[in-house]
């Protein structure tokens, strides 16, 4: 009996001893998009994939999840709520239910351009302060890493070419869930119907839906020129998209770990912006030789609708300070 309590014992020693030399424990992060590549999301995933799994030694592993493969965004972000799944790239439109300041960047021709928009994504900026605060006081069991681009909004349609607000009267159009977005189609004569992004395609396909807006790249990363054969340069939008982790899945990183995964998601939101840019100058004449149709648009026409729903919707939400913040950039 002392001879196997004492072979218990040295066993027992040798196993804690091997644990406590060995490394800490792998970990892996599971990370959503909607969409698939080529898409600046899948390139902003790609690049903090490289850098967390060479900056840990692969202590960390990420698993880019594209196309959708793990549900919507609103899926998405329930699972990272409860802890079985870890991250998102996604439109902010799509967590305005939880965060709802989102929201105001469903406002069409909010930015005067592409600056603007950098300054309002910086991490040091008071947008991405106001916003980072916001979704940890509000509860929503998500840490915002990175606010990013995914390129300029368009307009597409099946039902002829846009060029001027007139030829949007009465045609079923898709939009997120927001609210704001409604009333922003609305003004130019739209019928709106929310429908998630993975469904547009064959709402487009039986007649649910006439027309969407989107990236260049979403629409032709996610083929959908081969359901709307039409593509007006409303340039209504820069796509503003978040980069979140989940507040259990970054509680469980060290101190160190959390460092860089944070720095990883921000370098990988002003990739993510860049590839944008790049998409929406490369992808435009490859959709011309997919023989869609792709239309110049009286832009002020389209401004001169969406504008005067600015301030109304900022004072009725109380967010007047910050549309103003934004304004200032």
């Amino acid at each position: 009996m002392a001879i196997t309590t004492r072979l218990t014992q040295l066993t027992l020693l040798s196993a804690a001893t091997l644990l406590a030399a060995s490394p800490a424990l792998a970990q892996k992060l599971r990370l959503a998009t909607v969409v698939s590549a080529p898409h600046p999301w899948v390139d902003a995933a790609e690049a903090f994939k490289a850098e967390v799994e060479e900056a840990t030694d692969q202590r960390i592993t990420v698993d880019i999840f594209p196309g959708g493969q793990l549900g919507n965004d609103q899926t998405v972000v329930d699972e990272i709520r409860i802890g079985t799944t870890d991250m998102i790239i996604g439109g902010v439109q799509n967590i305005a239910p939880y965060v709802q300041d989102f929201e105001i960047f469903s406002l069409n021709y909010l930015f005067d351009d592409m600056d603007a928009f950098r300054a309002a994504t910086a991490p040091d900026s008071a947008v991405f302060a106001h916003f980072a605060e916001e979704m940890e006081s509000t509860g929503t069991g998500l840490k915002l890493l990175a606010l990013t681009g995914g390129g300029t909004r368009n307009l597409s349609t099946n039902t002829g070419p846009v060029t001027e607000p007139s030829d949007l009267d009465d045609v079923k159009m898709r939009i997120t869930g927001s609210q704001l977005d409604a009333k922003m189609w609305q003004a130019v004569g739209a019928l709106t119907t929310s429908l998630p992004w993975t469904e547009i395609y064959t709402g487009m396909q039986t007649g649910v839906i006439g027309a969407f807006e989107s990236t260049i790249s979403g629409f032709y990363s996610s083929r959908l020129y081969e359901v709307a054969p039409y593509h007006a340069k409303t340039e209504h939008q820069v796509m503003m998209s978040h980069f979140s982790i989940g507040e259990r899945s970054f509680s469980r990183l060290s101190e160190e770990d959390q460092a860089i995964v944070l720095a990883a998601a921000r370098r990988a939101g002003e990739l993510g912006t860049e590839k944008g840019v790049e998409y929406d100058a490369a992808l435009i004449d490859t959709l011309k030789e997919q023989g869609v149709t792709v239309t110049e648009v009286d832009k002020q026409a389209f401004i001169d609708a969406s504008v005067p729903l600015h301030d109304e919707y900022a004072a009725e939400r109380g967010v007047s300070d910050l549309l103003t913040l934004i304004r200032e950039l």
